[in-house]
C-alpha cells in the first residue's frame, strides 16, 4: 500500500540546477517588476503561452521541488518565464523526494522558500494596477450603484454610463456589471476605442467598419460588410441595417456593448457629430421595443462631456449615470483591515491622496507586503524613489502631451485658491484626475501628493 500511494506522487522535479536557474531568474524578474511575484500572477503568465496555463497548485509543487510534475508543466513553466529548459534542469522524482512531502519530513530547506510575503495564497492582494478580481476581499463594493446598473442592465435598451477619472476603478465596476450579465445569459461585446488605430478615425465610414468587423470577429461570425453596404443609403443606415439583420436577428440573449474609453471619439469630430447621435437612434430604438431591442450599452469614459450635440442626438444624457466617488475614510479602514494593518495608517494615506482608490491600494499593497514603512512611504511618496514615481512620471508625461497642459496645471498647483480654466482644458486635466472642482466649479489639485510633487516640477 505504502510503495503504491509514493508511486501516485512520481513525475519530474527541478534538479539544484534548475532549481539555481529559476530562483535566479524570478528574484531578476521581481527586482524588474518592483512586485512579488504570487502564485497567481505566475500561473496567469503561463496561460501567456498555453491558453490552459497552470494552476497556482502545480507551480507550487514545481518551485517546492518535492512532489513530481508531468514534464509539460515544467515546460511551460519555464517557458513563460522566459527559461530554456535544458535536459541538466530536471529529472524524474525519486521515491524519497515523493515521501518527503507525503509525511512531512523537512531533512533540507527548499531553495526557494515560499515565504507568506513571496507566495501569498489565494487571498491575496494582487499587485494594484488592473481590475478587482471579483469576490476579492480587497474591493469596496458599490451596493447602491451596483443594484441600479444591474437593474437597468436587464432592460431592453438599457443604457449605463460609467464616468471617473482614469484609476478610479471603473474596469472594477464594470467587471462586477459583466458578471451579473453573463449570470443572466447576455453575450458581451468589447469595444476598446485605444485599440483603434488612428486611421480609423478618418472618416465615419472607416470607424464604422471597424467597428462592426470588431463586433463579428467577438462573435465568431465572418464579416459581410460589403454585402450590406451601400453608397447610396449611407455608412450609418448601412451598418444600422447590418447589426438588425445580421448581428441581433439570430441572437439568442441580449447583447451588451461595452466601450471602454468613449471619450477617445471627442478628440475626432468628424467621427463624433457622426456616431454619437447613430448611438442614440440605435438606444431610443431598443427602448421601443424593435428590432434592437436586445441591446444594452455600457459606455465608460473619464471625463464630462463638452463636445457640441443637440441634447436630443446625445447619448450622455439618458440612461442611468455612474459616477463612481472617492473612498471615504470608513472605506479605506476597511481596506486597511483586509491587509491586515492598523487603522493608524488611514488618515495620513487620506491627508496624501485623499480617496483615491488606485494610490491607496498602491500604499496598503506597499505597507502589507513590508516593501515600506508608513514614515518612509511618506517621506518619499513625490520623489523619484517613492512608490508614486511611475505613476507620477505618467502624469507628467501625459502634461507635456497635450497642449497647453502643463502650464494650466501650472497655475493651478501654484494657486492658494481655485483656479478657473478654459473647458477644453479643464476636461483633459480632469480625466486625467489630476484636478477637482470646488463649489463654485473652480479647479484645484485633486490631492497633496500632486500639489507637493508638480509644484516645483512644472516652474
Amino acid at each position: 500500500m505504502e510503495a503504491r500511494s509514493i508511486k501516485r506522487h512520481r513525475g519530474y522535479v527541478l534538479s539544484e540546477a534548475g532549481r539555481h536557474k529559476l530562483q535566479m531568474q524570478l528574484s531578476q524578474l521581481e527586482s524588474q517588476k518592483g512586485y512579488k511575484l504570487t502564485l497567481q500572477v505566475l500561473a496567469r503568465q503561463t496561460q501567456l503561452v498555453d491558453p490552459q496555463g497552470l494552476h497556482s497548485t502545480t507551480i507550487k509543487k514545481i518551485v517546492e521541488h518535492q512532489i513530481g510534475v508531468d514534464e509539460r508543466s515544467i515546460k511551460t513553466f519555464f517557458q513563460a518565464l522566459e527559461l530554456e529548459l535544458e535536459p541538466q534542469d530536471y529529472h524524474p522524482a525519486t521515491q524519497q523526494e515523493s515521501l518527503v512531502k507525503l509525511v512531512g519530513g523537512h531533512d533540507e530547506p527548499n531553495a526557494i522558500e515560499l515565504e507568506g510575503s513571496q507566495f501569498p495564497d489565494s487571498q491575496s492582494p494582487d499587485f494594484p494596477g488592473g481590475p478587482v478580481p471579483l469576490n476579492s476581499p480587497y474591493y469596496i463594493e458599490q451596493p447602491v450603484l451596483q443594484a441600479r446598473a444591474c437593474s437597468e442592465i436587464s432592460r431592453p435598451g438599457g443604457l449605463i454610463r460609467v464616468k471617473a477619472p482614469r484609476k478610479m476603478g471603473k474596469s472594477s465596476f464594470t467587471l462586477r456589471l459583466l458578471h451579473h450579465a453573463t449570470s443572466l445569459g447576455y453575450r458581451v461585446l468589447q469595444v476598446d476605442l485605444k485599440q483603434a488605430d488612428e486611421a480609423v478615425f478618418s472618416s465615419i465610414d472607416r470607424f464604422l467598419r471597424w467597428f462592426f468587423t470588431t463586433l463579428s470577429y467577438q462573435l465568431d461570425r465572418p464579416s459581410t460588410l460589403d454585402d450590406y453596404w451601400n453608397e447610396q443609403a449611407g455608412s450609418k443606415v448601412s451598418s444600422t441595417i447590418y447589426l438588425q439583420q445580421v448581428l441581433l436577428k439570430d441572437a439568442a440573449a441580449p447583447i451588451v456593448l461595452v466601450f471602454n474609453e468613449i471619450n477617445r471619439v471627442f478628440e475626432y469630430p468628424v467621427v463624433f457629430r457622426e456616431f454619437l447621435p447613430l448611438l442614440r437612434s440605435w438606444y431610443e430604438e431598443a427602448k421601443s421595443g424593435s428590432s434592437l431591442q436586445k441591446l444594452r450599452f455600457i459606455l465608460s469614459y473619464s471625463t464630462e462631456i463638452y463636445v457640441p450635440l443637440n441634447l436630443n442626438q446625445s447619448p450622455f444624457n439618458v440612461g442611468l449615470p455612474i459616477n463612481l466617488p472617492d473612498l471615504t475614510a470608513e472605506e479605506v479602514q476597511v481596506l486597511a483591515k483586509a491587509y491586515g494593518l492598523s487603522s493608524q495608517v488611514v488618515s495620513p494615506l487620506i491627508e496624501l491622496v485623499g480617496g483615491h482608490p488606485y494610490l491607496i491600494q498602491l500604499a496598503l499593497y506597499h505597507l502589507w507586503s513590508g516593501q515600506a514603512t508608513l514614515p518612509d512611504l511618506l517621506q518619499k511618496a513625490s520623489t523619484p524613489v517613492g512608490i508614486y514615481a511611475n505613476h507620477l512620471n505618467q502624469c507628467l508625461a501625459n502634461l507635456q502631451d497635450g497642449a497647453g497642459l502643463a502650464e494650466a496645471f501650472q497655475q493651478v498647483v501654484q494657486a492658494n485658491a481655485g483656479v478657473s480654466l478654459e473647458l477644453e482644458v479643464a476636461r483633459k486635466l480632469e480625466s486625467l484626475g489630476l484636478i477637482q472642482f470646488d463649489d463654485v466649479c473652480l479647479a484645484q489639485p485633486s490631492c497633496a501628493l500632486y500639489q507637493r510633487f508638480f509644484a516645483t516640477l512644472l516652474i
